[in-house]
C-alpha cells in the first residue's frame, strides 16, 4: 500500500469564475521557429499590460490535476511579456503562473498571479513547429481551494477515513474526498483530503466532530465537466456522515461515476 502523501492544492477562488474567451492557439511555420514548443504572450488581465517574469507550465498528464513539479517550465518571462517554451511533439496541458517570490515552484499564495483558464485543453505540439498560445493573469484573492500543508502540519487527531472507488468498485488513485459544514456542496469545500493512494484510500482530516457533507472528485478546479468523476458519500439521504469528537471515522466509501448534466444554478467550486 503506499502512503497518500501529496496534498491537493487547487488555486481557485471562492468567487472566481473564468472569462469563457480564448486565447489564440495557432501553429506559426518552421520559418519563424525552427523548435516545436510554445511562444506567445504574458499579460495581466485587468489592464493588458505586460507581465515580466511570469513561467508557463507544460504537464503531459492531467490525472494528477498539474500539480507538483511540470514537466517543463518556460524561463521568466519577459519585459514585453513574451515567453518561449521548447517542447518535444506531443501533447500538454499548459498554465501559467507568477509567484511573488519570484520562484517557479511550489504553492501559489494570496496575492500571486495565475492562468489556469485553459488546463482542461490539451494542446498537442506539432515537429518542428510552434503554437502561440497567450496567457492573461489574474491576482489570486481569494483563500485557496484548498490550502498546502504539509502532512505533518495539517495532521489532526480527527476526521474520516476511507476509500474512492469507481462505479465497478475498483480503486481509484489520486482522487480527492471533500468535506462541508452544512448541505451545499456546489461551492467551495471547506476541507479536502489527501490524495487518495493506489489503493484509494484517502484520509480527510478536520478541525473537529459532528455532521459534515462528504463528497469526492477526481479533478479539482472548476465547475465540472462532461464526463469527470465525481461522486457524493451514499450511506445517508443527505450525504451526510456523523464524525467522532475525537478519533476517526473509519470506512467511509465514496463512489465516482461520470458527471452526466449541467453544473447546477450557483454551483461554484473556486
Amino acid at each position: 500500500m503506499k502512503a497518500a502523501t501529496r496534498i491537493l492544492a487547487v488555486l481557485a477562488t471562492a468567487a472566481t469564475i473564468f472569462p469563457a474567451g480564448c486565447a489564440t492557439v495557432s501553429p506559426v511555420g518552421s520559418s519563424a521557429r525552427e523548435a516545436s514548443g510554445i511562444r506567445g504572450r504574458v499579460t495581466l488581465k485587468s489592464t493588458g499590460q505586460p507581465v515580466a517574469g511570469a513561467h508557463v507550465y507544460a504537464y503531459k498528464d492531467y490525472s494528477k490535476n498539474l500539480i507538483g513539479v511540470a514537466d517543463y517550465v518556460s524561463k521568466g518571462s519577459a519585459e514585453d511579456g513574451t515567453f518561449t517554451l521548447d517542447l518535444p511533439p506531443g501533447e500538454y496541458y499548459l498554465v501559467s503562473r507568477k509567484r511573488s517570490s519570484g520562484a517557479n515552484y511550489g504553492p501559489i499564495v494570496k496575492g500571486d498571479l495565475y492562468d489556469h483558464r485553459f488546463e482542461q485543453e490539451a494542446v498537442r505540439v506539432p515537429a518542428g513547429r510552434a503554437l502561440v498560445r497567450d496567457f492573461q493573469l489574474t491576482e489570486l484573492r481569494e483563500p485557496l481551494f484548498f490550502q498546502m500543508f504539509s502532512e505533518e502540519s495539517r495532521r489532526t487527531e480527527i476526521g474520516i477515513r476511507g476509500r474512492i472507488l469507481d462505479e465497478k468498485g475498483q480503486p481509484m488513485q489520486g482522487a480527492f474526498a471533500t468535506a462541508y459544514r452544512n448541505s451545499d456542496m456546489r461551492r467551495l469545500p471547506d476541507y479536502a483530503s489527501t490524495l487518495s493512494g493506489d489503493d484509494g484510500a484517502y484520509t480527510l482530516y478536520l478541525p473537529e466532530g459532528g455532521r459534515w457533507y462528504l463528497g469526492a472528485r477526481s479533478h479539482a478546479r472548476g465547475v465540472p465537466v462532461k464526463g469527470e468523476l465525481v461522486g457524493r458519500y451514499e450511506g445517508s439521504a443527505d450525504h451526510s456522515v456523523r464524525v467522532p469528537e475525537k478519533g476517526f471515522l473509519e470506512g467511509a466509501d465514496i463512489t465516482l461515476r461520470p458527471f452526466t448534466s449541467e453544473p447546477p444554478a450557483g454551483y461554484s467550486p473556486y
